[in-house]
């Protein structure tokens, strides 16, 4: 292989691997799909950080166990990590199964003032 011309693969994990309730579920099953995706040559996994499950407490309360159990996992299955943080919801299309809201407090400063959300021209 030519290691000018190698481009990273990453594969992006399921959207509920940390369930809106802050849990990571199922590590068992995905130790076996993370140790898959290493045998087979993939440099690492991407991974949404959903704000609605990480502060969902309230401003400044912040709760990573969840994620640094994940973490932890992919490190110790010898695979890369890219993180999005993801600042919007998730879910609420046709078809959609994840489903996680904005942080209920962020939704309640949103109904007393509006006008603190972002809207782009066409929604005018």
């Amino acid at each position: 292989m030519n290691e000018k011309n190698y481009a990273p693969v990453y594969v992006m994990l399921q959207l509920g691997v940390v369930t809106v309730d802050n849990v990571f579920q199922d590590p068992e099953s995905l130790e076996k799909q993370l140790k898959e995706l290493r045998a087979a040559s993939v440099d690492g996994v991407m991974v949404d950080v959903w704000w609605g499950i990480v502060e969902s407490k309230g401003p400044k309360q912040y709760n990573w166990s969840a994620y640094r159990s994940l973490f932890q996992l992919v490190q110790k299955c010898g695979l890369k990590l890219q993180v999005v943080m993801s600042f919007h919801q998730c879910g609420g299309n046709v078809g959609d199964a994840v489903i996680i809201p904005l942080p209920h407090w962020v939704l309640a400063v949103g109904e007393l003032d509006p006008d603190i959300f972002y809207t782009n021209r066409s929604d005018l």
